[in-house]
Formats: structure tokens, C-alpha cells, sequence
């Protein structure tokens, strides 16, 4: 959740309604945990990644096999995403943008041995088996996010 749902007084926001710019934050959470196969703040619990939040703290940018997901164009996006104030936040018809950009360009990586991850703990693993299909379903973001783009909660 964004930081301003977690406590609007402190962002000066009178209650917790869910907004364009707080589900940015959500859905540049959601591209992190799919690229980078586990939730935002692994390992630690609720309370502390809500204060983490809250305090303005932001995921790091995975390193290693992890990292080759996160090419700087979509790193760039992602941390505007995550921005402290939710003015400063991209739009989604932005976010889309970006992805259809990274998507186009995007190449696999060359695979060896060593990358071939086995992480078995429940609390670390991601339910995406393999990044690069989030890739290659954004081959046509918008076709992936139409009814965020239409309908009666528009996100655009």
C-alpha cells in the first residue's frame, strides 16, 4: 500500500481512499515482485515494512540474476512510481508507456547454470515461475491492462 493510505494525516490526507495515484504505487510494487520473484521488504514483517513505507523507504534495486529484469528505463519508472508524494506520481497511460518501451527492446538473457535459482521458502518466492513471461505479456500492455484503462474505476 502507499504511504498516504497507511497514515493520510501524515500526508495530510483526511481518510484512506484508494486513488489513480495510490494504485501507481501498488502496480510499481506489483511489477518489483513479479521481476524481482519476491514481495517488497522480504523478510520482514507487516509492521516493519509499514513504518518502512511510511518513512520513505523503498525497495532496492535487485542485484545479480534478479537484477537483469530491472533494466534502468523500467527502474527509472518504478521508483516515480514509488515517489513520496502522490502528485509526483506517473500516470498509469505512463506506466503502460514504459512497459510497451522496456518490452520492445527487452532480450533474454543468456542463461547458465548458476542462475537456476532454488529458493524454496514460501515467504521469499514469488507465484511467477519465470519473469520473462511478465515480459512477454506486456509485449502489448495495454491489451493486459484494458479494463484498468476503461470502465468505471479508469485508472489513465
Amino acid at each position: 500500500m502507499s504511504p498516504e493510505l497507511l497514515d493520510p494525516d501524515h500526508f495530510g490526507f483526511k481518510d484512506s481512499q484508494p486513488t489513480k495515484e495510490s494504485d501507481c504505487y501498488a502496480l510499481g510494487m506489483v511489477i518489483y515482485e513479479v521481476l524481482g520473484r519476491q514481495a517488497p521488504f522480504t523478510p520482514y514483517k507487516d509492521f516493519i515494512v509499514i513504518r518502512k513505507v511510511i518513512e520513505g523507504e523503498r525497495p532496492g534495486r535487485p542485484q545479480g540474476a534478479k537484477g537483469v529484469w530491472f533494466m534502468d528505463d523500467l527502474w527509472g519508472m518504478l521508483e516515480q512510481c514509488w515517489s513520496p508524494q502522490p502528485k509526483d506520481r506517473p500516470t498509469i497511460t505512463a506506466v503502460l508507456e514504459c512497459l510497451e518501451l522496456v518490452s520492445a527492446a527487452w532480450q533474454p538473457p543468456l542463461r547458465t547454470d548458476s542462475d537456476t535459482e532454488t529458493d524454496t521458502d514460501d515467504e521469499t518466492c514469488s507465484t511467477v515461475s519465470d519473469p520473462s513471461m511478465f515480459l512477454h505479456s506486456i509485449t502489448n500492455p495495454r491489451l493486459v491492462f484494458e479494463g484498468l484503462l476503461s470502465g468505471p474505476w479508469a485508472l489513465s
